[in-house]
């Protein structure tokens, strides 16, 4: 299906692409984005902190994943959930195994750690760090974006505030219908 998408002839895909490099060439009736909202803005109002991640995959055989039955409660998983929190003791902030939303049936399995790394040492955004200061620079982003009538902000860097992804998803439904019905 998402191939077929690909295919229509008014989306044109385009990888390993900086917006700022490349948003004078795109031409559209109305744009969905996603990344920095002082990005977009070419940090007119100043920069926005985000906090960035580091990720390591690891992978497990099934010989391997025996000693980890008990922690698991099951055999072929290294945890019990597919995410588990370490806020204390641990340098990673969590270990995330897909395999448990995925429904995979296989003996092996992998795990990601993630560990929190400066976004202002090339790492990518991921999480906004709000604060009474950059709550103020977002808010001058905001009435900006407010004026930017064939534009959407959706999801947390695009709107500088932290959401689940369930939320996010749903950010992005409601703003496909409300885009859905000005078009009709």
């Amino acid at each position: 299906m998402f191939e077929k998408m690909l295919e229509h002839p008014l989306i044109e895909l385009q990888l390993d692409s900086e917006y700022r490099k490349v948003r004078e060439e795109i031409h559209f009736n109305h744009l969905i984005f996603t990344s920095p909202i002082d990005e977009y803005f070419d940090y007119s109002e100043g920069r926005l902190p985000y906090r960035s991640l580091r990720f390591e995959h690891e992978s497990f055989s099934p010989e391997q994943l025996k000693s980890r039955e008990s922690i698991a409660g099951k055999s072929g998983f290294w945890q019990p959930a597919m995410q588990v929190n370490y806020p204390n003791e641990e340098d990673f902030t969590q270990i995330v195994e897909i395999k448990h939303a995925t429904g995979q049936n296989c003996e092996n399995t992998t795990i990601v750690r993630e560990f929190p790394e400066d976004y202002r040492s090339g790492g990518e955004p991921y999480y906004p760090i709000p604060a009474a200061d950059t709550h103020e620079i977002y808010q001058r982003y905001k009435q900006l974006a407010d004026l930017e009538g064939n534009v959407s902000f959706v999801g947390r860097l695009a709107t500088y505030r932290y959401y689940n992804m369930d939320q996010v998803v749903g950010m992005a439904l409601s703003e496909f219908e409300k885009l859905k019905k000005l078009s009709e």
